[in-house]
């Protein structure tokens, strides 16, 4: 009992605000949840907590604070859950009164130090502070208690395209260095070849997460260098992306044709030289 107090101390600490509150039951009835929940799987491991709480009772009142005549949860929404399923009709509750703002980030907090959130949950709720609070990367770091380099990178995982986010859940990719390569993998257009090769077991550590993307950069560059070689004067810049194992994909552009050395006609020629020559380098 006394860590969790304690845990409750330190937010309350990072944010100079006073945590002390009312503390009385409250009918279930008149609880709801937060939908600023930064937790999104909500009910991982409800029913091994109803069974503590039915063991050993409520040991930390649930933090909540008072809405248009509901007490709407801050913090120790699993708690609540957990005592609906035990049929449990009040719960022990600490009022605060905080604007939404404030609670969103005690919210966080409280989650983020019993270290109930995944490593999406993370990311996004680091990602809603920044943008909604304006904090920088250094300024969060501070009121988290991590390094910059930590928080900078796991924000990268909240920059992942929700359907790779989607499908990296699918293929049970939880692992936070591995999502922080994925996301650099995303950057490369890569993402889905980064993904297939952890379900076929070729991407399951950082080192080989790190290869991967490497070679993808090594490809990228080496188009640059082939388009240069093959068209000189006329600011040819190509990037090739390998999709999957038999597709690609081709962006590029072209500036300095009124002063080419070669008719227009002949551009189709170049680009198909540019695309060959990058193919037979990268095999």
């Amino acid at each position: 009992m006394a860590s969790k107090t304690k845990k409750l101390s330190i937010a309350a600490d990072i944010f100079e605000q006073n945590i002390e509150g009312t503390i009385r039951k409250i009918p279930l009835s008149e609880i709801t949840p937060s939908a600023d929940q930064p937790r999104q799987a909500k009910d991982t491991n409800i029913e091994a907590l109803a069974q503590s709480l039915k063991e050993e009772g409520l040991l930390q009142p649930i933090v909540v604070t008072k809405e248009e005549g509901k007490f709407v949860i801050i913090a120790g929404e699993r708690r609540y859950r957990a005592a609906t399923i035990l049929g449990w009709t009040e719960i022990e509750c600490r009022i605060l009164h905080r604007d939404p703002r404030e609670k969103y980030k005690l919210a966080v907090i409280e989650n983020l130090q019993r270290e109930n959130l995944d490593a999406f949950e993370e990311a996004l709720a680091y990602k809603k502070l920044k943008t909604e609070f304006n904090y920088t990367d250094s300024q969060l770091a501070s009121i988290i208690g991590k390094s910059r380099n930590y928080i900078n990178e796991i924000l990268s995982i909240a920059d992942i395209p929700p359907q790779w986010q989607l499908k990296a859940r699918e293929a049970g990719i939880s692992s936070k260095n591995l999502l922080m390569q994925l996301a650099q993998a995303a950057k490369q257009n890569a993402a889905e070849e980064f993904i297939t090769g952890y379900q076929q077991g070729a991407i399951t550590t950082v080192k080989a997460a790190k290869s991967f993307i490497k070679n993808k950069r090594e490809k990228t560059d080496r188009v640059g260098d082939v388009a240069q070689e093959t068209a000189p004067r006329t600011q040819v810049k190509v990037r090739l992306t390998w999709e999957n194992e038999t597709d690609i994909r081709l962006e590029g552009s072209i500036s300095g044709l009124k002063n080419a050395d070669f008719p227009l006609e002949h551009l189709e020629s170049v680009l198909v030289a540019v695309i060959y020559k990058t193919l037979k380098l990268g095999k």
